[in-house]
């Protein structure tokens, strides 16, 4: 007989067939025991001596990845062709084990928790089709499931901690509806494509269902009754739970591949995200009447978390075209029924005989979210509602962003971390505006004041933006969600008030004598009108009111009786120029003071810096302003004669930015006496820092054009006045040509340093 561990064997004497859907492991096995050796031995007479990583029989619900040579070798050893092994193994053409490092690179072994559901196969079947009785374990399919021959019902081969926790079979002889579940089942998969990934949906929601361990539920205590035999009594409820289910799951997995149902709940929803089960009722009323069970529309109709609520929702929006097929499919990860090993392994820690892990800390998502929800509560308490805006903070968190992320993935959100939120606020995660609900609850507010709206009345008593707001939801109420429905008729807004409601009247001469009389106030103060868009005068915003009149002012042919009314208050409310320019000039009036003239000459000292740089910029820039705001000017003691003699000025620095228009008039006094803007970086012109002032435009100028080819805002105006003031060569070149070319023109003699100068640019001819 020929040697087993030679590292190169000949044809072995024994033929193996493998079953099909079998690991690679549980093939391996049956050969070693075929030729009474261990695992290790065999793969080292094929792969070599070295092989390391397997626990032997303990554990055999793992997996084994091979190299190509070591495949080739072992299909010798059993006698069958690598074609019909690589056919009926799943893992046989993994190339794991080629890639594996260690003592035997083409060996490697994978623990059952990290390799798909294994599951032992039926035994009488392996005994007809392999001759002897063994066990045999396969990955876990559909199909396979359950043995309708024998009536078994095969377990997952449950594994931790490289030890098989569970293996082995329930008896189907009392339970006969999973039998003809399985067969329904098997017809399912026949005719629709997307049975396989419906079934993971549906026994996801039925494991939920399983968890919540409802009163009414009578008919899975009775099943479980009549499959206990063949589990043990402590771990029963968790072992069970798959085949007591199964005929429920198989229900539910019909519905929901049914392309009729998942239309109608479109149909239900309207093409809206539901905000709970209830309002896709046909569906729940199907489920109830498919399973038996009357009670259980009820139960899930205000359910708005879980599997089902998931699956809904993103039907929904796969109708809208949102998502993709294989979305409605995709189970969240917090609804996926909890591992079996996971629950057996804190069976057994909690049983009498071991002792009680201490209770762990809860981890840092965990504690975060706990952090989250106090600030949900104290705010609830405070103001009834979680409609919080996305970037408010409370007491220094960010519970907008918060709620905002649970809204964001509701869908995936476990199942008491949503209902928490819904014991807090039901209405936490609307499928509309959050800016809906803030504005909902300030009509709420005044319905508990002053009683329900009346809206064929035109909303009377509220204020004109509630009122306003009340008539649009009345407009389109049909187009609303039904959740908004039942809100708005908590304020006293039912469908046929909404079909008769009037919008909310308000009377236009009794509101412009209101801003009047703000206006008339503010100007007593101030002197002017001249506000800005936030100004408020008792708690009026009169900076928005003003805003609008000047704007219907402008759209007006001719004045009307109200534009008088406020010019009667101030002349200038409304003026042709910015009104940015007449805040600032009433602020640099009332730094004359007593009606003193300002003095430009002394660089209006005794001014505060900032209004000093505003005036100054006047001064530079009067030819350019118009003709009514010359004449505020002179007002205050600026005269066209003080424009004129602006090249007298001196500038008194102030410390701040210095404005362009200033920089501008000098540089055009400058430019206007020599002819260019070549400079150095020392010279000013009346006191300004003019040379500092043009080096800065010109860093300015190639910063932006290195970060953009649109052209620098200020180019044309300074090269309106020298074309080469930021020429593309160096500036100092500039500079030397000018003060060349002004000796030429007084024919003089230029200084050594220019003669050199022109002899290395080959300039002689210029003589």
């Amino acid at each position: 007989m020929t040697d087993l561990f030679s590292p190169w064997p000949a044809v072995g004497v024994v033929r193996l067939t493998p079953l099909v859907g079998e690991t690679t492991l549980s093939f391996v096995n049956r050969l070693a025991a075929c030729y009474n050796v261990t695992v290790a031995g065999l793969l080292s007479a094929v792969a070599g001596p070295g092989v390391r990583g397997v626990w032997g029989k303990s554990c055999l619900a793992g997996e084994v990845f091979l190299a190509p040579a070591v495949r080739s070798r072992l299909a010798s050893v059993c006698r069958v062709p690598e074609s019909h092994l690589a056919w009926a193994l799943p893992s046989w053409d993994e190339r794991d084990g080629a890639e594996a490092s260690g003592a035997q690179p083409g060996v490697r072994f994978a623990a059952g928790s990290t390799i798909p559901a294994v599951m032992l196969g039926c035994r009488p079947c392996a005994a007809a089709r392999t001759g002897a009785m063994c066990s045999v374990r396969l990955y876990s399919a559909l199909r396979s499931r359950v043995c309708i021959r024998h009536q078994c019902w095969s377990l997952d081969s449950l594994v931790l901690d490289r030890a098989t926790l569970v293996e082995g079979q329930v008896g189907l002889a009392g339970v006969p509806e999973v039998i003809r579940a399985h067969q329904c089942l098997l017809r399912l998969l026949r005719r629709r494509g997307s049975c396989e990934n419906a079934f993971a949906m549906a026994q996801a929601v039925v494991a939920s269902w399983w968890d919540a361990h409802w009163r009414e539920e009578v008919l899975w205590p009775a099943r479980l009754s009549r499959v206990r035999a063949d589990l043990p009594e402590g771990e029963m409820l968790v072992l069970a739970r798959d085949v007591v289910t199964y005929p429920e799951a198989v229900v539910v997995t019909a519905v929901l591949s049914d392309r009729l149902w998942r239309q109608r709940v479109l149909e239900d929803t309207h093409g809206q995200m539901p905000h709970t089960l209830a309002e896709v009722p046909r569906l729940l009323t199907e489920l109830a009447r498919r399973l038996d069970r009357p009670w259980l529309a009820k139960q899930l109709a205000t359910s708005s978390e879980g599997a089902l609520f998931a699956w809904v929702r993103a039907c929904v929006r796969q109708g809208r075209g949102a998502v993709p097929e294989e979305d409605v499919w995709a189970v969240p990860v917090a609804h996926r029924p909890r591992g079996l090993a996971a629950q057996l392994r804190e069976l057994r820690l909690q049983q009498p005989s071991s002792s009680a892990p201490a209770a762990g800390r809860p981890s840092r998502a965990e504690q975060a979210y706990q952090v989250g929800l106090a600030h949900a509560r104290a705010y609830a308490a405070r103001h009834g509602h979680l409609a919080v805006p996305k970037y408010a903070r409370h007491e220094g968190f960010a519970l907008g962003t918060w709620l905002a992320n649970q809204r964001t993935g509701v869908a995936a959100l476990p199942v008491d971390r949503a209902q928490a939120l819904h014991r807090i606020d039901p209405w936490w995660n609307g499928p509309w505006p959050v800016s809906w609900r803030r504005t909902y609850h300030r009509a709420l507010e005044h319905v508990r004041k002053h009683g329900p709206v009346d809206a064929p009345a035109g909303f009377p008593g509220t204020s004109l933006a509630l009122g306003e707001w009340l008539h649009e939801q009345c407009s389109r109420f049909d187009e609303l969600h039904v959740g908004q429905q039942r809100l708005l008729a908590d304020l006293g807004i039912w469908p046929a008030h909404a079909r008769s409601a009037r919008p909310r009247r308000k009377s236009l001469a009794q509101a412009f004598a209101a801003g009047l009389e703000h206006a008339h106030a503010y100007a007593a103060v101030h002197g002017h009108l001249a506000t800005s868009k936030s100004t408020r005068q008792d708690g009026f915003p009169l900076g928005q009111w003003l805003m609008s009149q000047r704007s219907r002012a402008r759209m007006a042919e001719k004045e009307t009786d109200r534009s008088r009314a406020l010019s009667a208050i101030d002349p200038w409310w409304n003026p042709p120029w910015p009104m940015a320019w007449q805040r600032a000039y009433h602020h640099a009036r009332k730094q004359c003071g007593n009606n003193q003239p300002l003095v430009p000459g002394d660089g209006f000292r005794g001014v505060e810096t900032s209004a000093a740089s505003w005036l100054y910029a006047q001064c530079a820039l009067f030819e350019e302003l118009h003709p009514h705001q010359q004449g505020l000017l002179r007002e205050i003691g600026i005269t066209a004669e003080d424009a004129q003699a602006r090249q007298a000025t001196q500038y008194r620095p102030t410390g701040t930015r210095i404005d362009f228009a200033v920089g501008l008039a000098h540089a055009r006094d400058y430019a206007g006496v020599y002819g260019h803007l070549a400079l150095p970086h020392s010279v000013q012109h009346n006191g300004f820092p003019l040379g500092r002032w043009l080096a800065s435009k010109r860093g300015e100028a190639g910063a932006h054009a290195r970060r953009t080819p649109a052209p620098w805002p200020g180019m044309q105006a300074l090269a309106a006045l020298d074309p080469w003031w930021f020429p593309p060569w160096a500036f100092a070149w500039q500079r030397d040509y000018h003060r060349l070319r002004l000796l030429l023109i007084a024919e003089l003699e230029p200084p050594p340093k220019l003669r050199s100068w022109i002899s290395e640019r080959d300039c002689c001819t210029v003589w």
